[in-house]
């Protein structure tokens, strides 16, 4: 066991210490930084990505969601309701540990699913990411 840090929790202190275990092994993926966050109590309405390896935790308001339809709509009126059109789905990218979640991602037509059955970043069309003012 670890010594606690003030200010942090025992969960989070433990999380950290298997990170940085999984670091020194060479360890650290997508998948396994994704799996601990399953496992975290993360707040409903909080989008969180994966970028560098870093993760970021951001609060959705009901204007965002508002936003991701209209443009949802506005890509399926003009490539049809079948166009490969997804909202907050996991897409790896390059780089080191880049699991993004764009807020809206089209994939061209005949897209697959990779060998670990997420969507490719080659077969990626369109991203648009909603900001907040």
């Amino acid at each position: 066991m670890t010594e606690r840090r003030p200010g942090r929790s025992a969960t989070m202190t433990v999380l950290d210490d298997r990170i940085e275990m999984a670091e020194e092994c060479g360890e650290l993926t997508l998948d396994v930084l994704f799996e601990w966050l399953e496992k975290m109590p993360i707040p409903e309405g909080t989008k969180v990505e994966i970028v560098g390896g870093n993760i970021f935790m951001s609060p959705q308001r009901d204007i965002h969601w508002e936003t991701i339809r209209m443009v949802t709509w506005a890509l399926e009126d003009r490539f049809g309701r079948k166009a490969k059109v997804f909202s907050d789905v996991r897409i790896d990218f390059p780089g080191r540990l880049n699991g993004y979640c764009p807020d809206v991602a089209k994939l061209r037509d005949g897209a697959t699913k990779n060998d670990e059955g997420r969507w490719r970043y080659q077969d990626v069309e369109f991203i648009a990411e909603v900001i907040s003012k």
